[in-house]
């Protein structure tokens, strides 16, 4: 405003200062006063009022100067200095609108290609943002081809849960820690299978789960939690016991059919650092580890059922001999003593002639549950028909005796009730120890073998040894 005001002073001080020279000219001349006065009052009032500062200096000087030039001309010319003065405005007047209008044109073209020049910028800036966010999204999603192929040719339950996380971790990315859960399908409960920490290894005590895992596993759903402090689903309160912290995660269940057999989540200390698209990815990776699981359990029963008496549960004969070997020779490598079990039930054909083989087949069911119970850190098997053997490396006989009693009186206690009658089993047992009793597996077996003839001609139900 204040600049505008000294342009309009100026420009008034400037009209009062040329009409006053003008009117002197005239007054001094022979010139007619009114027609000079009239016309120049006029030429100065239509420049302030229209044409600006810049214009109505222009004006002015033109005035001044015809005016001077008009005053020094002979009579002659007099009558040609109005057309002259109003021609030469006019003229003057119409070439600067004309180059002040094509300045705007030029100007507001200008500015319209510089408008087109930044909307192609950020235009071309978004393109190449997209471009690069496909190619990576192309690059997790041609990883999950390599993830397919290896956990297909992934057998075991380690193996299978170990490629899940790590290629959760190289494919999403973004994550702190990572938790794995598998379903104990008999209790219906979580439990941890594997967990990585980057920044803490050894503070991750979540055996069970938390009320994340178990919404999860309740809804059967996908979980993204953008911020653990505002997500309105879940109490902050309740994690105040944990260790670890962090404030987002993205977690999936691994389902067979409509049940859960797993769940695989992804942990970050920042907030809203997952997205629907992790989420998305997580999720593909979730449905191949799954098959995977599946494919592990397969596995397992198959060698289970290679390996494992199907009515007992136990070891079959062929493959107890090959561990019983190696065994052998590790605690013989190592100075170590091991101890042998053959066990025999007394009476046992009795028990199918009196009461048919399902009781035998009961009874041999109850036998396998107790020596269940009695073999930590050792292998049972199912030798033959009735009988059964037990090796326990680094077991001396004394401890081997004492094992082999308390199986005795356990599977003596037990009562089994046949076609409505109530009896009771016993047990014969030989105890061989190696190296003491013997100096190879074959020899081992002989000589508890041996004793366990020894035990049944001693009157059963008791145990032999050399």
């Amino acid at each position: 405003m204040q600049s505008d005001n000294k342009n309009t002073l100026i420009t008034i001080l400037l009209c009062s200062v040329s009409f006053v020279i003008v009117s002197y000219l005239v007054f001094r001349t022979n010139l007619p006063k009114l027609p000079n006065l009239f016309l120049y009052n006029l030429v100065i009032i239509f420049s302030l009022h229209e044409l600006g500062y810049y214009r109505t200096l222009f004006f002015l000087g033109a005035s001044v100067f015809l005016s001077i030039l008009i005053s020094i001309t002979t009579h002659l010319l007099y009558v040609l200095h109005i057309p002259v003065f109003f021609i030469t405005f006019l003229i003057a007047d119409n070439e600067i609108k004309k180059h002040n209008y094509y300045t705007l044109i030029v100007k507001t073209r200008i500015e319209e290609i510089a408008e087109n020049i930044n909307v192609l910028k950020d235009e071309h800036n978004k393109h190449k943002k997209e471009a690069v966010s496909l190619e990576k999204k192309g690059n997790r999603y041609n990883s999950l081809k390599d993830v397919v192929s290896v956990l297909n040719s992934t057998l075991t339950l380690e193996d299978v849960v170990k490629n899940i996380m790590d290629n959760a971790f190289n494919i999403v990315g973004k994550s702190d820690s990572g938790l794995l859960f598998l379903v104990d399908t008999s209790k219906q409960e979580l439990n941890l299978a594997l967990s990585v920490n980057k920044t803490h290894p050894d503070k991750i005590k979540t055996k069970k789960g938390d009320i994340l895992d178990e919404w999860v596993f309740k809804e059967r759903q996908a979980l993204l939690v953008e911020d653990i402090k505002k997500d309105f689903r879940f109490s902050e309160d309740r994690f105040s016991k944990y260790e670890r912290s962090f404030r987002s995660i993205i977690s999936c269940p691994l389902m067979e059919g409509h049940k859960v057999i797993g769940i695989l989540r992804l942990e970050n200390f920042y907030p809203y650092h997952y997205t629907s698209e992790d989420l998305r990815l997580l999720g593909i990776i979730c449905d191949i580890g799954a098959v995977s699981l599946q494919n592990s359990v397969l596995y397992k029963q198959t060698l289970d059922l290679a390996i494992r008496d199907g009515l007992t549960g136990l070891y079959l004969r062929r493959y107890f001999l090959e561990r019983l070997k190696q065994d052998v020779l590790y605690c013989y490598r190592n100075n170590l003593s091991c101890s042998f079990l053959m066990i025999d039930i007394d009476n046992f054909k009795n028990y199918n002639d009196e009461y048919g083989h399902v009781a035998g087949d009961m009874v041999l069911k109850l036998i396998s549950k107790v020596l269940l119970n009695f073999v930590s850190g050792g292998i049972a098997c199912r030798y033959g028909g009735e009988e059964f053997s037990i090796f326990f490396p680094d077991v001396s006989k004394k401890d081997a005796m004492r094992i082999a009693d308390n199986i005795r009186k356990a599977v003596k206690k037990e009562g089994i009730e046949l076609r409505r009658i109530k009896t009771h089993i016993t047990l014969s047992v030989g105890v061989a120890t190696f190296p003491e009793d013997a100096k190879s597996h074959e020899e081992l077996i002989i000589k508890a073998d041996e004793n366990l003839y020894k035990a049944k001609r001693g009157g059963k139900d008791r145990i032999a040894i050399l």
